[in-house]
């Protein structure tokens, strides 16, 4: 099983790194002031909801490519008070559409917490072609989550 994804919470956002079976909280604005114009104007998303859409996405390679999405939280109290919404869609094409964009949310909302550690005395950097601990090395690691996406995406 391939488990990736992110919750929100009225602190941030949960980000459950690979591997990881808790998240961190990442502050909605944490990047504000820590970047170059223009993007330093970005929205902090203040105390309101953040992340509205909901999906998971079962499958998407397989036989049964499925997606769950909507504005329903998956619990009992939006279903039956809110009047929340969910659709079932199964089409392969949609399904690795959005399990794309689920990489690409949980890889943006994981920056934030690298950058949530980085200062003057210890920035985020690249790492150049010289480095020894390669940036791709656990990707072909068979014991890592990124060797498991690298198959996955690639197969």
């Amino acid at each position: 099983m391939f488990s990736y994804g992110m919750t929100q919470t009225m602190g941030g956002i949960k980000v459950y790194k690979p591997g990881d079976s808790t998240g961190m909280i990442v502050p909605f604005d944490y990047l504000k002031g820590k970047v170059p114009p223009p993007f330093q104007d970005e929205y902090s998303g203040g105390a309101g909801i953040v992340i509205h859409d909901k999906f998971v996405v079962v499958d998407f390679n397989g036989e049964n490519p499925t997606v769950f999405t909507g504005s329903s939280n998956l619990a009992a109290g939006g279903e039956e008070a809110n009047g929340d919404n969910l659709l079932a869609i199964y089409d392969p094409a949609v399904a690795a559409a959005y399990a794309v964009e689920a990489i690409r949310l949980v890889d943006h909302y994981h920056f934030r917490v690298q950058m949530k550690t980085a200062d003057a005395s210890s920035p985020l950097c690249l790492q150049g072609p010289d480095a020894e601990d390669k940036w791709w090395r656990p990707y072909y690691d068979p014991e890592t989550i990124f060797c498991r996406e690298r198959t996955l995406f690639s197969g």
